[in-house]
């Protein structure tokens, strides 16, 4: 069985905030391969309370850069937990 990939409730809200999953898949779709094949290989964020990897997209057409912010489990399970807005 591989890596699965978890969608945290604060992901889905923050999706919804978004417009909605049909409204970013374009966008994600290359990261969510990615996170399938090496999770990772994403820049991390560390220090003494917190750790976390994030991607950031590009701009595709109308769809806004977006920054994803997830975790891997000891397992190698990807746990998406946050998705807003990037910077241009």
């Amino acid at each position: 069985m591989g890596r699965q990939i978890i969608y945290d409730a604060r992901f889905d809200r923050a999706v919804d905030e978004l417009g909605g999953y049909r409204s970013i898949d374009r966008a994600i779709d290359t990261v969510m391969e990615a996170l399938y094949r090496n999770p990772f290989g994403f820049k991390k964020f560390e220090n003494d309370y917190i750790s976390f990897r994030y991607a950031i997209t590009k701009r595709v057409d109308e769809i806004p850069p977006l920054v994803i912010i997830f975790v891997i489990g000891e397992n190698g399970d990807v746990t998406l937990e946050h998705i807003e807005e990037g910077p241009e």
